[in-house]
């Protein structure tokens, strides 16, 4: 950086500003801006007037419009987490349902067997008792 300095004092006055100098070395420079046509003339002022109005007015509408897309993005992701909630708990209950049933289906095959059991136990009661059932 102070190499940089040294090279813009060492280079003197030609920065490649040509003509800026005349702006502010003439007396009237800024009053030949303003009888040659430089500022615009009241009809393009109000029109510009206009146009700004307009463009300010868009900006707001933009910004309600944003400030409501949000509202509604945060009510979005209120019901979605509320949703992912239920998820879970339905999630849980299925996984208790899942647990209840394995349960169950393991003892399936003993109840399918009792009445082969009772039948043997009733034929060993009818052995042991000595009864005759014709």
């Amino acid at each position: 950086m102070p190499e940089a300095m040294k090279n813009v004092s060492h280079s003197g006055s030609n920065l490649g500003l040509d003509g800026f100098e005349q702006i502010f070395d003439e007396p009237n420079g800024l009053e030949s801006l303003t009888t040659s046509g430089g500022l615009p003339n009241q009809e393009q002022l109000e029109k510009l007037l206009g146009r700004l109005t307009e463009l300010i007015a868009f900006s707001v509408d933009q910004r309600v419009e944003n400030a409501r897309m949000a509202g509604q993005l945060i009510e979005n992701q209120r019901q979605l987490v509320a949703t992912q909630q239920i998820l879970i708990r339905l999630m849980e209950k299925s996984i208790e349902l899942t647990k209840h049933i394995s349960t169950i289906e393991e003892k399936l095959p003993l109840i399918f067997e009792l009445p082969k059991l009772v039948d043997s136990i009733r034929d060993r009661l009818i052995h042991i008792e000595g009864i005759d059932i014709d």
